[in-house]
């Protein structure tokens, strides 16, 4: 160690100058003298020395003046000052101006070394305390911004339950400030429904032997107080950890708890996230449920249906008794057909025939139809100039803004306003995945009212087939169900934001059109030869009733009743069949399937599509690509009579442009 240490030895007799020096240097030392203070000021300029001898008495600067100019520079610098006039007052002076030690002349060899050795080595001790120390500065900045910039809230509290520590999180999610926080108990932030909770917690961190737990607890950012709780209760949703401890941050000597630690982890996202998932997936289940129960209901309906046209054709007299009776099942009959569209427009939608549609149009037009008929209701339009084009089906988003005005209207009895807005979106990140959208552009419509509100249990179950807060004659609950569901199957999202008393806001955003062009991909079909239609269903009672009312229609019937007995039948008869009407959901073999069949038999085979289930999904795809048409059960003998002539014209039309070219 004695090798790294310089020393600087001033003194004005040339002899005891290079004595010292001489000393010092046999142990070790690197060591500059000089005779006088001047001397000694130019050699400290660009040098670091670790230890300074200087004599008192000297010419020109005294040992004092040069120490003091020495202890300028360098503060922390040990003096060891000599004298061979020594007093007790001289002594007590050195020491008092800042010399670490007083050596008297003539002095020991070895109490020279022993001297310096001592300054030497409390210099080391304070260079190591002064970098202790500066680690210690650090460490605690670096946990101090840890903590301070953790997304989590993390407080320390007394024993009594009063905050001692917060960091800034507080601010940042629940508006508290430290000064706000600082002495109050804990549960003054806490949601009144959870103080049990909370409480628990606590007693249980003062215990002799805490152990960490942690539960959900409830929040209340700044200025939510007792007239918020009553209605829509603003919270922060945490799930918290605390810890009691002991004299960790303490004086205390005592093994007496004195304190509880805790960090808070905001978790109201993620339940947010986890009540969306539970609500689609109880509304996927829902509309599984009611898809099934429509399609067996629209099969029964097609049965009574086709047998009432039937009857209806030999009964043409409107003054026949029974005719009055047909017409009135026949209506029936329609009015189931249409609750059924409606539970399947939730269950399992398609976009039917999507094309690029201007919004603002949609609206003009169904608002001012709306407009005409409730001379109550204000409707103000607040309607982008520039807005993109989605690609949609008219009809139905015609249905989803006219369901929307018809709310708005039920929930404004004694009148008000209807405000709609249209506005370009791009949506990404944090508010894709909070909608549930995949990231791009959207057109977003509001259609707002100021009406009496809903409270958030009917908000989560306002899209929910057959739920309704009117009276049971009052309707049917589908409404916004049907809406929920055509917006979803146009890959959009639909929100509702409402309070009681304060109107309810209903927000959709459709996805932007991408500039696709509307193809007609109608497809040529041979020409008719003899009129004979293959018949596939798998359900006896709507297979009979249709094959009586093709029949009485004039037509040649050739029946199936599976996907496998239908591709026999057509294999051996494809030359002789003009056109097969197909249902496309059979057991065993789809009607997809039957069709990829018939079509590797014959690729101009011409094909009505027949479900209950609506135009959607692959049956959308099938019309698109490889069939003539569709016709949705039940069905009159009038539509289907229509919808096969329709297909027999385009067959026509197509076979003259074929011989004209």
């Amino acid at each position: 160690m004695d090798s790294d240490s310089r020393i600087l030895v001033v003194d004005d007799e040339p002899r005891m100058c290079q004595t010292i020096k001489i000393l010092l240097e046999r142990r070790g030392f690197d060591v500059e003298a000089v005779e006088s203070g001047m001397e000694a000021l130019d050699a400290m300029i660009g040098k670091d020395f670790d230890l300074f001898l200087f004599d008192i008495c000297m010419p020109a600067m005294d040992g004092f003046h040069l120490m003091e100019e020495t202890l300028q520079r360098e503060p922390e610098a040990p003096v060891i000052m000599m004298t061979g006039q020594a007093s007790i007052e001289s002594a007590i002076r050195a020491i008092q101006k800042g010399a670490y030690d007083y050596l008297r002349k003539p002095f020991e060899p070895e109490d020279l070394i022993k001297t310096v050795r001592n300054a030497l080595e409390q210099k080391r001790l304070k260079d190591e305390n002064r970098a202790i120390h500066q680690e210690l500065i650090l460490s605690e900045r670096r946990y101090r911004y840890l903590i301070q910039n953790s997304p989590d809230l993390i407080y320390t509290l007394d024993n009594e339950g009063r905050f001692t520590f917060v960091n800034e999180a507080f601010e940042k999610l629940l508006g508290y400030g430290a000064v706000d926080l600082m002495g109050k108990p804990y549960y003054s932030i806490v949601h009144k429904n959870d103080h049990d909770k909370a409480s628990g917690l606590f007693d249980q961190s003062r215990r002799a032997y805490p152990t960490e737990t942690g539960l959900e607890l409830r929040l209340l950012p700044c200025g939510d107080s007792e007239e918020f709780k009553e209605c829509e209760v603003r919270h922060l949703t945490i799930a918290l950890k605390a810890t009691g401890t002991h004299n960790a941050f303490s004086r205390d000597q005592h093994k007496r708890l004195l304190a509880t630690h805790g960090v808070a982890r905001d978790i109201s996202y993620r339940k947010h996230l986890e009540s969306q998932l539970r609500q689609a997936q109880k509304m996927e289940a829902i509309g599984t449920l009611a898809g099934g129960i429509a399609h067996d209901f629209n099969n029964l309906l097609m049965e009574i249906q086709g047998y009432t046209s039937l009857l209806l054709r030999d009964c043409t007299d409107a003054s026949h008794p029974n005719h009055k009776k047909l017409k009135s099942i026949e209506n029936h009959v329609q009015s189931g057909a249409e609750l059924t569209r409606q539970i399947l427009g939730f269950a399992k939608p398609g976009k039917g025939h999507a094309k690029p549609v201007n919004v603002n149009e949609l609206l003009k037009e169904t608002s001012s139809m709306f407009g005409r008929t409730k001379k109550g209701i204000s409707i103000k339009a607040r309607l982008q100039t520039d807005v993109w084009s989605t690609e949609v089906d008219e009809g139905q988003i015609k249905q989803v803004l006219l369901n929307l005005y018809v709310n708005a209207w039920q929930a404004m009895p004694n009148g008000g306003a209807i405000h709609l807005e249209t506005k370009n979106v791009a949506v990404r990140g944090h508010n894709a995945r909070n909608m549930g959208l995949a990231p791009g552009r959207y057109v977003k419509i509001c259609v707002a009212d100021t009406g009496i509100g809903m409270d958030k249990d009917t908000q989560q179950r306002i899209f929910e087939p057959f739920f309704t807060t009117k009276k049971r004659s009052h309707g049917t609950g589908l409404g916004l169900a049907s809406v929920y569901g055509i917006v979803m199957s146009h890959e959009g999202a639909i929100q509702v934001f409402s309070s009681k008393g304060k109107g309810t806001t209903f927000v959709i955003c459709l996805p932007a059109a991408q500039g696709k062009a509307m193809i007609d991909s109608e497809k040529p079909n041979k020409p008719a030869r003899t009129e004979t239609l293959l018949l596939i269903d798998d359900e006896e009672g709507v297979l009979e009733v249709t094959r009586e009312m093709l029949e009485s229609m004039g037509y040649r019937v050739m029946i199936a009743r599976s996907g496998p007995e239908a591709i026999e039948v057509f294999g051996k008869n494809k030359d002789d069949i003009d056109l097969v009407i197909l249902d496309m959901l059979m057991p065993g073999m789809s009607g997809r399937v039957t069709l990829d069949h018939m079509m590797r038999l014959d690729p101009n085979v011409s094909v009505l599509l027949s479900t209950g289930c609506g135009l959607k999904g692959q049956a959308e795809k099938d019309l698109e690509r490889d069939c003539n048409g569709f016709i949705q059960k039940p069905f009159n003998l009038e539509q289907l009579s229509e919808r096969i002539k329709a297909v027999f014209s385009r067959q026509k039309a197509s076979r003259r442009v074929q011989n004209l070219s």
